[in-house]
């Protein structure tokens, strides 16, 4: 029997999505979860160039704001040892906001309540061409990140097309079928 040329990425999406489901815990409050970094590596393995090996992740917070800080700990620990997905392992890297200009990140994961360094964010994303992932779907609204999951109480993802336009960061289309963009 002959597939068509979409068969395995049909396959792949409904195996993403079955895994998120029976993946996700009962609601666990605000905080990010192993469950989002989860969705959010999945979901990078089906990028038209998905990354490999291993990815330093920088985990971008704001010092003055206690629940950035909270947030980028919590996902230090969640990363730490190199957390193993499919093809990827993510290595964490604790990045200041005022420190984005010389990090050396292949994707950037940002923290709640950047506030107005959302802008600084982007514009690093932009210039280093890597993608920005969130659980603060609001930074993916403004265009401060690509992409925003969030795995309670249903798995979401959400792209913002300008944003990742502006990276040249593209998903195979079948799965652009099954997230929302705006």
């Amino acid at each position: 029997m002959r597939h068509s040329r979409y068969h395995g990425v049909i396959i792949g999406c409904f195996a993403f999505f079955t895994w998120c489901f029976v993946a996700t815990p009962a609601a666990a409050g605000a905080e990010i979860t192993e469950t989002d970094v989860l969705v959010a590596a999945r979901a990078l393995s089906f990028l038209q160039s998905p990354p490999t090996g291993e990815v330093r992740v920088g985990i971008v917070y704001s010092p003055g704001e206690p629940r950035s800080v909270e947030e980028a700990d919590q996902l230090q620990q969640i990363l730490a040892g190199g957390l193993k997905v499919g093809n990827l392992t993510m290595t964490p890297f604790k990045v200041k906001v005022d420190e984005l200009a010389s990090i050396n990140v292949q994707l950037l994961w940002l923290t709640a309540d950047i506030g107005r360094d959302g802008e600084r964010v982007a514009d690093a994303s932009k210039a280093k061409q890597i993608p920005c992932i969130t659980v603060d779907i609001a930074a993916v609204h403004n265009g401060a990140c690509v992409m925003g999951v969030s795995s309670q109480p249903r798995v979401e993802i959400i792209v913002n097309r300008a944003a990742a336009a502006k990276i040249n960061m593209s998903f195979a289309t079948v799965f652009r079928l099954l997230v929302t963009e705006i």
